[in-house]
């Protein structure tokens, strides 16, 4: 239409100049009085029919207009979050509910803007009478939400203004719910002001509670399988005259005058207006002056008329209210819109107006006739069609329909964002793998991850089943495809039968799969694999840590962890044969091998342990302490697929070449294989050998080291020191970890080399990492990371 406008425009406008002229200067002005004179009454009745049919085709042209352009019409979905924190309780008064509504009211007055928005905008406006916005209200299926309805051109303003004045609002394009299904009865009303529409309802400013919750109660009581709807369709009022009569009705009412049966008709309006003015203008009352007499009231009536002025002042809508209801039997429909209409008499004012509910053409029609047509208008959002409109303002407007705010309605039924959606950062990068996309206000913005960010470490938490995995599969697909190199330790293994799945057929040889269940082909897996002096004490520690995580402090206590270094430092010092954590028990009972490995060790102090306390312990004691000892490799040593792995002296693979080449390790440690305990201390051990493989890397200049990413899901099974030494130190070496896991209770326990039960990991992954995620966590854990997040999220 407004491209038809634009293109028609100027023809007719040279049209309708020509035409003027020419009757300006011909004598058809003569000619039609002389018409008129010879027969006044019959051209009169003839001029006041040719009025009244040019009304009435004006009216079903726009009318068919309005029907046809409703089939393109586009609803949107408004979903507020729960923002209802303790600060915000703690801060709440009476009057805060007031100013919530107050920003609906705003928004009112903003879309009754669009009808100028400019000149084409205005003339369609002027032509068409069809600008339409429906603010609707659904209860399907228990739950009540808010849908916004308006033309295609005007959805992306309709979307800004209310995401302008409701900023953490989440607005989709969704498809409004059926309010009539299959077999279903259909009962609906519109309702009407009882009076005059000068009188104004009662707002949302006179009450002392949000009018959203005693609606909301009412749809609240309904049962899951019925449906009911609010619908208000508003059109902006393109002239005055409705503030010029408000204001008139108000002044009048101040001087205790009753306005005329003519008093909305304009010629007779004005005439019979003049005339009461005159006639008014030689009262005798006390102060009066040419018709200017006011008149003693009570308050409230005086009140009254103070807020018709101010509603003079406002701007107008033609304003089509609908209620309907649908249930199984008719009986229960009419109950259900009965109570809904309940609801309305809140806005009830007992000197001014009501609100009162009417059927279509007269009250008698049956339902089964009234069904039908209303729901053709609710469907096609015609406005003011077959019933008279209510002419309303924004602030009438704002508190029969306003978006909810989870501090001041509490009713369970209303349906809430269950997340909030901020802004991309304004220096997104442009490069890097991609995590997913920011759609915020109808904008997408791709969010990438750079590798120089993702070496100060990521950390994701959330609950089972939220999405870690998949999220860790979606990153590390990606370093693959760009030719990164990396390690999976997965203690599931989805993860690495998805990486394979994706692994492209270029990187085929730079593959590594580690798996323990493969009987056939076992591939060694070393620990105790180290070559300087620095690297063995290293190793020794670190194999202590993970017998730590293993079986706590309290079974490997200080005697056993002392027993337990020594024996690896021994058995690490001969570098002929290697180290194995198998060969450490045999230290303790068998003499010959004993001896055999104190023989070939060089540190003095191992050496000392050997030859003085050991050698004076007594045979009781040793008798007690052995058994003890040994019997916590026992699982190890037993397990035939373990003792083939970890008792290699070399391992299949060098994690130190896989860094600098840019290998892809996947580490297969599905529990359902190979077991919980082996495939934690499997875990373990390629966590601990990364670390010290990264350490190791301080020989190469910091330029010429390959950054290597290593991600560890479910990595609370594998914490230990390394995770601190990786997440402070493994920077510098570039080596990113990414782990996930659920909650972060399970970074608190007995992770120390001496058993100092605290908060050590859980304290280095929040001062440490660099990137924190969080999918859907508990209450506690929402109550610590809110501190993470703050101020853009809160713990709700």
């Amino acid at each position: 239409m407004l491209v038809v406008l634009r293109v028609l425009f100027w023809p007719i406008l040279w049209l309708a100049v020509a035409l003027s002229t020419t009757i300006v200067n011909a004598h058809i002005w003569i000619d039609l009085w002389e018409w008129y004179r010879a027969d006044p009454v019959d051209k009169t009745f003839f001029l006041v029919s040719l009025y009244f049919v040019w009304a009435f085709i004006k009216y079903e042209a726009r009318f068919t207009f309005a029907w046809f352009q409703s089939r393109n019409l586009v609803s949107m979905k408004v979903i507020l979050p729960r923002t209802d924190t303790k600060l915000d309780q703690e801060k709440r008064t009476e009057k805060d509910f007031k100013e919530k509504v107050a920003v609906m009211e705003q928004l009112y007055r903003a879309l009754w803007e669009v009808r100028n928005l400019d000149f084409w905008q205005t003339m369609y406006f002027w032509i068409t009478r069809d600008i339409r916005i429906s603010f609707e209200m659904y209860v399907e299926k228990g739950l009540l939400s808010f849908y916004v309805v308006t033309h295609p051109r005007l959805v992306s303003i309709v979307e800004k203004q209310i995401t302008a004045f409701y900023s953490d609002a989440e607005v989709t394009i969704e498809k409004t719910p059926e309010i009539c299904p299959k077999g279903y009865s259909l009962v609906g009303y519109f309702l009407k002001f009882q009076k005059n529409f000068s009188f104004p309802l009662r707002t949302y400013e006179l009450m002392q509670d949000d009018p959203l919750n005693g609606l909301s109660n009412v749809l609240s009581k309904m049962e899951r399988d019925e449906v009911a709807a609010i619908q208000i369709v508003l059109t902006p009022a393109i002239r005055k005259k409705w503030n010029k009569l408000t204001k008139r009705a108000a002044s009048s009412g101040f001087k205790g005058k009753k306005e005329g049966i003519f008093a909305h008709i304009p010629v007779l309006g004005f005439l019979m207006s003049g005339f009461a003015d005159f006639a008014s203008s030689s009262t005798n009352a006390p102060g009066a002056k040419g018709g200017d007499s006011f008149v003693r009231m009570v308050q409230p009536e005086e009140e009254l008329y103070k807020r018709m002025a101010e509603k003079g002042g406002m701007s107008f809508y033609h304003a089509s209210i609908r209620i309907v209801a649908a249930s199984k039997g008719t009986q229960r429909a009419v109950e259900l819109t009965n109570n809904i209409q309940v609801a309305f008499n809140a806005f009830k004012d007992l000197y001014g107006n009501v609100l009162v509910n009417k059927r279509m053409f007269v009250d008698f029609l049956p339902h089964v006739l009234n069904g039908p047509i209303i729901h053709w208008l609710w469907k096609h959002r015609i406005n003011c069609f077959l019933h008279k409109d209510c002419m309303m303002t924004e602030k009438e407007l704002a508190g029969l329909y306003h978006f909810p705010d989870s501090r001041y309605n509490k009713i369970p039924i209303i349906q809430w964002i269950t997340y909030r959606v901020l802004p991309p950062p304004p220096d997104a990068p442009t490069d890097g793998i991609l995590l997913g996309y920011n759609r915020y206000r109808a904008v997408e913005t791709p969010i990438r991850f750079r590798g120089g960010d993702r070496t100060r470490h990521h950390y994701v938490i959330g609950k089972s089943g939220c999405g870690k995995s998949s999220l860790i599969s979606w990153m590390s697909r990606q370093d693959i495809a760009n030719g990164e190199g990396l390690c999976i330790v997965d203690p599931h293994g989805d993860l690495i039968e998805d990486a394979l799945a994706h692994t492209p057929k270029e990187r085929a040889k730079d593959i590594i799969v580690f798996d323990p269940s493969d009987g056939e082909r076992p591939m060694g897996l070393n620990l105790l694999e180290a070559k300087t002096p620095e690297e063995k004490d290293r190793a020794s520690l670190d194999a202590m840590e993970i017998f730590l995580k293993l079986f706590g402090n309290e079974i490997f206590g200080p005697r056993i962890q002392h027993y337990f270094r020594n024996g690896c430092l021994t058995l690490m010092d001969d570098e002929e044969e290697g180290a194995t954590l198998i060969d450490v028990p045999r230290l303790f009972v068998d003499e010959e091998f004993q001896k055999y490995k104190v023989s070939k060790c060089k540190n003095a102090v191992v050496r000392s342990f050997w030859e003085h306390e050991i050698a004076k312990t007594g045979q009781r004691e040793k008798e007690e302490m052995i058994p003890y000892f040994s019997s916590k490799f026992v699982p190890f040593i037993t397990n035939t697929t373990m003792r083939n792995i970890i008792g290699q002296p070399k391992s299949a693979f060098n994690i130190r070449e896989v860094m600098d080449s840019g290998k892809v390790l996947l580490v297969n440690l599905s529990k359902g294989k190979i077991g919980d305990v082996n495939a934690q201390l499997l875990g373990l051990i390629f966590v601990n050998k990364v670390n010290m493989a990264a350490l190791s890397r301080a020989d190469v200049p910091r330029p010429q080291r390959k950054r290597f990413y290593l991600y560890v899901d479910e990595f609370q099974n594998f914490v230990t020191d390394a995770f601190a030494t990786i997440l402070s130190e493994a920077r510098k070496y570039e080596l990113a970890l990414i782990m996930a896991h659920q909650y972060i209770g399970q970074l608190v326990g007995k992770t120390e080399a001496y058993g100092q039960a605290g908060t050590k990991m859980r304290d280095a992954v929040f001062g440490n990492v660099g990137t924190i995620m969080s999918f859907k966590i508990g209450a506690e854990d929402a109550e610590y990371m809110a501190k993470e997040m703050a101020p853009a999220i809160s713990d709700q």
